[in-house]
C-alpha cells in the first residue's frame, strides 16, 4: 500500500495517477486482481515516469501468477531508480520462474534473500553456494517443504559432482573403492560391494569406517560370522565408536554369545546413552544371560523413548516373554495386549531372534 503522503503528493501532481494507483489499490486488497492489473496499467499510461506505478503494476502480477508478465514493469521500476521494500526480491523470484537464473542472482543478493539466492546458484551450477545459502534459508524456514526439495537436490549433485571427480582422478584409490562400495550398497548389490570394499581395505587396512561398512554388507545379507569378525577388526581401529560396539554387540548377540554381546552392547549405551535401538539389543542380550531384572529394565526404557513404532512392539512383546517365564501371566498379558495393539497400528512382526 502506498504511504497517504505519497498518495497525497501524487494526488497534487497527477490527479490521474493518483485516481488509478488509489483504484488498483482498492481492487488489489478486494482480491480483484484483473481489475488492480488494469488500475496500474492505466497508472503507467498516466505517468510513464513513475517508479511505484510500474512497481505496483508488476507487484500484482507476482500476486496473480503471472511473473512472465511481472518482468517488464519490475525491471522499468528499478530503471526508473525505484527504491522499494520488495522490488528486487520481486524481480529475482519472476527472473528465476522464466529461467533466467543468472539474471536473477544479483537481484536476489542486493535484496539478501538466501533461499531465492541458493535455488538461482543450483539453477546456474554454483553447488557449493547453492548448498551454503539453501542451509541458511533452512535454519529460519525448517519445515519449508521447497526448501527442503531444493536443499536436498543440491547436496545431492554435489555430492555426485564430488564422487564423480574422485572416481575420475583417482579410480584405483581406497576411497574411490569405498565410494563405489556406498554405491554398490545403496543398489543392494551385496557382491560388487563386498569386492569394492575389499580392495580399498587392502590399499589402507586401517581406513576408519571400512571394516564397519563392510560388516554391515554381511549383516544385511546374514552373514553374521563374517560381519562379527570385521566389526571387531573396527573395534580395534575405533574402540570409542559406539556405532561399532553396537554392530558387534548386534552380531554376538545374533551368533550366540550374549555375555560378550551384552558387554559391547553396554560399552555402546555408554558411550552413546539412550539410543534405542542398543537398548533393545541390550534387553534381549540381559534376557538371552538370564538377566531380566535388567533386561526389563532396558526394555521398559526404549518403551520409555520411543514408545509407538516397530521397536517399541518389539520390546512389548519380548517383555511378555520374559514375564510369561517368570510366571507373571498378568504382566504378560499385558504386553501382549500393548504388542497387538501396535502391530495393528503399525503391522509389526515379531521379532524372529
Amino acid at each position: 500500500m502506498l504511504p497517504i503522503l505519497l498518495l497525497f503528493a501524487m494526488q497534487a501532481a497527477n490527479p490521474a495517477l493518483a485516481e488509478h494507483q488509489q483504484a488498483g489499490i482498492a481492487a488489489q486488497k478486494q482480491g480483484q486482481l484483473d481489475v488492480a492489473i488494469s488500475e496500474f496499467q492505466k497508472a503507467t499510461e498516466a505517468d510513464p515516469a513513475s517508479a511505484v506505478a510500474f512497481f505496483n503494476l508488476g507487484a500484482v502480477y507476482m500476486q496473480a501468477h503471472r511473473y512472465g508478465d511481472a518482468l517488464q514493469p519490475l525491471k522499468k521500476a528499478l530503471e526508473l531508480k525505484g527504491d522499494f521494500p520488495g522490488l528486487h526480491e520481486s524481480l529475482g523470484y519472476a527472473l528465476l520462474s522464466q529461467g533466467y537464473a543468472a539474471e536473477a542472482i544479483p537481484q536476489f543478493q542486493a535484496a539478501n534473500v538466501r533461499e531465492g539466492l541458493g535455488i538461482a546458484q543450483l539453477e546456474t551450477g554454483d553447488l557449493a553456494d547453492a548448498v551454503s545459502n539453501l542451509e541458511a534459508a533452512l535454519a529460519s524456514h525448517p519445515d519449508n517443504p521447497d526448501l527442503l526439495y531444493y536443499f536436498g537436490r543440491a547436496t545431492g549433485l554435489l555430492s555426485s559432482q564430488v564422487n564423480d571427480k574422485l572416481l575420475s582422478s583417482y579410480p584405483a584409490s581406497a576411497r574411490a573403492y569405498q565410494s563405489l562400495a556406498e554405491s554398490y550398497s545403496a543398489l543392494h548389490q551385496a557382491k560388487q560391494a563386498e569386492d569394492a570394499y575389499e580392495k580399498a581395505i587392502k590399499l589402507r587396512p586401517d581406513l576408519p569406517g571400512l571394516h564397519l561398512a563392510l560388516g554391515e554388507v554381511y549383516a544385511q545379507a546374514a552373514e553374521w560370522d563374517k560381519a562379527e569378525q570385521e566389526f571387531r577388526e573396527e573395534a580395534k581401529l575405533r574402540p570409542g565408536s559406539a556405532e561399532t560396539a553396537f554392530q558387534l554387540g548386534s552380531a554376538l548377540l545374533q551368533n550366540g554369545h550374549p555375555e560378550e554381546a551384552r558387554k559391547q552392547l553396554a560399552l555402546s549405551n555408554q558411550l552413546q546413552p539412550d539410543m534405542p535401538q542398543t537398548l533393545y539389543a541390550l534387553g534381549k542380550a540381559y534376557a538371552m544371560h538370564g538377566d531380566n531384572a535388567q533386561a526389563t529394565e532396558a526394555l521398559n526404557r526404549v518403551i520409555t523413548l520411543e514408545p509407538s513404532g516397530t521397536l517399541a512392539a518389539q520390546a512389548h512383546f519380548t517383555l511378555a516373554g520374559i514375564y510369561r517365564k517368570q510366571g507373571k501371566a498378568g504382566d504378560a498379558q499385558r504386553e501382549m495386549e500393548q504388542f497387538q495393539k501396535l502391530k495393528s497400528a503399525a503391522a509389526v512382526p515379531p521379532d524372529p531372534r
